[in-house]
């Protein structure tokens, strides 16, 4: 299986890959004892066949998974995922209250200043590497 590594220091654009592109990626800041984190973003699909995000590697964690959310009514649930689907021609946003980049048993905590590496692994083959992700303080819900 042929990969494609982009070695890129992430800014504000965008990262593409022949036929996927990355934007507004962030990880989420967390208290000083957390445990767990989240990553959040857009993948583009630009290619004419259905693409899926299939794994994820991060330098603050070992342990990462791919999540979404489902609501029975009464409460929001995460749950864990083999993949996150991008339709041909389409894009999918990962982001709080969605489907996420899980990471558990995080090394350090993450705060204004921190920076991540991670590298997306898609069921086409390709993979796009980031490095110095910045992090986003997001307010919880109410």
């Amino acid at each position: 299986m042929k990969k494609i590594l982009l070695s890129l220091a992430f800014l504000a654009g965008a990262v593409f890959a022949q036929d996927i592109e990355v934007s507004g990626i962030y990880i989420k800041q967390t208290p000083p004892n957390a445990k767990n984190t989240a990553i959040f973003l857009k993948i583009e699909n630009k290619s004419d066949k259905d693409i899926a995000l299939v794994d994820a590697e991060c330098d603050l964690s070992e342990n990462i998974e791919l999540h979404t959310h489902l609501n029975d009514g009464q409460k929001m649930t995460m749950m864990k995922v083999a993949e996150i689907l991008i339709k041909a021609h389409s894009t999918a946003e990962l982001k709080p209250g969605g489907d996420h980049i899980m990471l558990f048993d995080i090394k350090k905590a993450v705060t204004k200043d921190s920076k991540v590496d991670l590298v997306l692994n898609f069921s086409n083959g390709e993979s796009l590497k980031f490095t110095n992700i910045e992090s986003k303080k997001i307010a919880p819900k109410k």
